[in-house]
């Protein structure tokens, strides 16, 4: 079976971080959102995938570091329905596989859709969640007398963002939705699920993806200081240097050729991506630093997402309280940097600050 994968949208929660890279770009832990989706498809058994994609195109095929192969298609027509058509003109078979390309969840997540599709006798298998936040931002199901039923409001089940489908003749991808779902299998997935929509989700899926580390996992080819400390569940990857006196206090990940200063302090679930570098005396938590991008000495950041290449001056300051945040649980957000931004020297940035 084949898969089509969406990665054409324009990513509103995240503006305007997403007018300069796709959110499915986005790095968490190494790997690309679409790629955490693609190394679940593959665990499943997908085999091939057609990704719709935007102008960001050629953002989306650098991004993807599994091992699958997959063709891209630049949507030509509107909307989310005008992605899936564009798309399905790719896809031979009579049925597929539909999904976001930013949901990061267990590989089991998508699993469980192919296993309840070869398991049953419906070409048509809906993927749902219990949501508790942010309810306006998800579609949403309500089960009644054991099928699925598409609702605006008044459930606490949103739509999980990956389907199997037949393919059929619409014009409003949701009407088609309300059309097949009452003679559609479901299964209701209560393991970890982020849909990638607004700041809080980056910061909430590194949480998610560090959770269930078990032990450290530090690279042979890392150069860590003696005189470093390296806490509980921690990776670290090849060619990292994390330098005289520095704390990485686990859950954390440290990427490829990133770079830790003198006395500076990474906390729990953080993610450093390769090739950043985090200045002397810095500290930083529950925050992702993407690839290339600088943190100037004596910074603290937290709740906060730098973009790639993004410049952060010396003694910046980010604060995370009160925040307003969309779908978070806690009243906490910083700043969402753009990719190749810059924040001069000494900046406090107040909670809900966009660059």
């Amino acid at each position: 079976m084949k898969a089509l994968v969406l990665a054409a949208g324009k990513g509103e929660g995240l503006r305007p971080y997403t007018e300069k890279e796709q959110k499915e770009a986005i790095t968490i832990l190494g790997k690309a959102v679409i790629s955490h989706v693609l190394y679940g498809l593959k665990k499943a058994g997908i085999e091939e995938v057609v990704i719709v994609t935007n102008e960001h195109e050629k953002q989306i095929q650098d991004a993807i570091n599994v091992d699958i192969p997959f063709e891209t298609v630049r949507q030509k027509r509107p909307g989310i329905t005008g992605a899936v058509l564009d798309g399905m003109d790719k896809i031979p078979d009579d049925e597929f596989l539909l999904t976001f390309g930013d949901i990061i969840a267990e590989p089991e997540f998508y699993m469980n859709l192919m296993n309840s599709y070869i398991t049953g006798n419906s070409k048509a298998v809906f993927s749902l969640v219990p949501v508790s936040e942010g309810m306006q931002t998800y579609g949403l199901a309500k089960i009644v007398d054991n099928r699925i039923e598409i609702v605006n409001e008044g459930s606490t089940l949103a739509l999980a963002g990956a389907y199997i489908i037949p393919k059929g003749d619409f014009t409003d991808i949701l009407e088609y939705f309300k059309k097949i779902s009452p003679f559609s299998r479901y299964f209701i997935w209560s393991g970890k699920w982020i849909d990638i929509g607004y700041p809080e989700d980056l910061i909430n899926a590194i949480e998610v993806l560090l959770s269930d580390l078990n032990n450290s996992i530090i690279s042979d080819k890392a150069e860590i200081s003696k005189t470093a400390v390296i806490g509980k569940k921690v990776i670290i990857e090849d060619n990292a240097i994390i330098d005289d006196y520095s704390v990485i206090k686990g859950p954390a990940y440290i990427g490829k050729n990133a770079y830790i200063g003198n006395y500076s302090l990474i906390r729990d679930y953080s993610s450093i991506e390769s090739e950043a570098k985090i200045g002397a005396y810095c500290e930083v938590a529950h925050s992702l630093v993407e690839p290339r991008a600088e943190i100037g000495s004596k910074s603290y950041l937290t709740y906060t997402i730098v973009g790639r290449e993004a410049k952060i001056g010396a003694s910046v300051v980010t604060v995370s309280y009160p925040a307003n945040p969309v779908r978070g649980r806690e009243r906490k957000l910083g700043a969402l940097i753009s990719p190749n931004e810059e924040v001069y020297h000494g900046q406090i940035i107040g909670p809900n600050y966009r660059k």
